[in-house]
This record gives structure tokens, sequence and C-alpha cells, in this order.
């Protein structure tokens, strides 16, 4: 081995070092977005049933779509294009998404075998392990949507969707919030 192709090798070494670095706590404006998407699904299953399901198709593939583009964007002005990862995570939520259809596919096909705490179920499943394998952050979230889904299941409480909804919302803005921090602190030093 040449002494170029030596230090290509510790270069791209320490490049994927600080790419996996930056990248594994996400975008903050995406906790945002993503907080406030949930919260407001989550208040129309309890206030609003009949659209909660149309709210949920158009809202989740918009803010899935937009979710791709800013984290390209974020890649591109950052300087930090990890491939790798990107495909990780876009296969993850691709899953998740046909999860979730095959959900609502049985929901409509059967109704008594599927309901809505399914979804629950699903989504904090799927933000538990993208927060063990690919960010970290998420897996308080998932970790209070599954939470929910035995709040939900086990005790029934009036409008637990919303509550469910406020408290995985605020946990999704309050990692954001710290995320922010972390990347304006990273920035001045």
């Amino acid at each position: 081995m040449t002494d170029m192709e030596k230090l290509k090798d510790s270069l791209d070494f320490v490049s994927d070092a600080v790419r996996s670095n930056q990248v594994e706590n996400g975008i903050p404006s995406l906790y945002f977005l993503w907080g406030l998407l949930i919260f407001i699904g989550f208040a129309l299953a309890d206030l609003a049933p009949q659209l909660t399901v149309y709210y949920f198709l158009v809202a989740s593939t918009a803010g899935g779509l937009f979710s791709w583009w800013l984290g390209e964007r974020t890649a591109r002005c950052t300087g930090i294009n990890n491939s790798t990862f990107g495909r990780k995570y876009g296969w993850h939520w691709l899953v998740t998404g046909i999860g979730f259809l095959l959900i609502l596919a049985t929901m409509i096909a059967k109704p008594n075998a599927a309901g809505p705490e399914q979804f629950l179920l699903l989504a904090g499943l799927s933000y538990s392990l993208a927060g063990i394998h690919l960010i970290r952050p998420l897996l308080y979230s998932g970790i209070l949507m599954l939470a929910s889904y035995l709040l939900i299941i086990l005790l029934t409480p009036p409008y637990a969707w919303v509550l469910s909804g406020l408290a995985i919302g605020c946990g999704l803005v309050w990692t954001g919030l710290v995320q922010r921090a972390r990347q304006t602190n990273g920035a001045a030093q």
C-alpha cells in the first residue's frame, strides 16, 4: 500500500467518524414539525375521529417528503453527506409507512381486527428502534408512545389521545430545543 493510499484511508476514517457524529442527533426543526403534526393528529382522534385517517395520510406523506428534502438540504449546506446513513434512515421510515398502510388496510377490510391503537404501537416501536439504531433522541419519543399505548389500552381515560399527543409532541419539541442548543454551543466553541 502506497503512502497516498494510506493517507486516503486515514482521511476516509476520520471523515466517517465526523459524519456519524454530526447526524446522530437529527435536525431540530424536524422535531418541531413532527411534534406539531403528531399533536394535531392525536387531538383529532378524540375531537374529530372521522378526519384522523385523512389527516395522517396527508400529514405523514407531506411531512415525510419535507423531512427527506430538509435532510438532503442540510447535508448539502453542512458539507456532510453520509449516503449510507441516509439510505438506512430512508428504508427505516419507508418500512414504517408500509406498516401503517397495512394497519389501515386491515382496519378497512376487517374493522374489528385492528384499531387505531395499533398505529400508536407501530409508531412507538418504530421511533424506539430508530432511537436505538439511527438517531438516539428518537428513543425517548418512542418510549412515550409505547407508554401512551399502554395508557390507552389499559385505562382508556377521557381525552387519552389528546393527552398522549401533547406528551409526545412536547417531548419532540423539547428534544428539538436540546439539539438546537447543542448545535449552537458546538458552533460557538
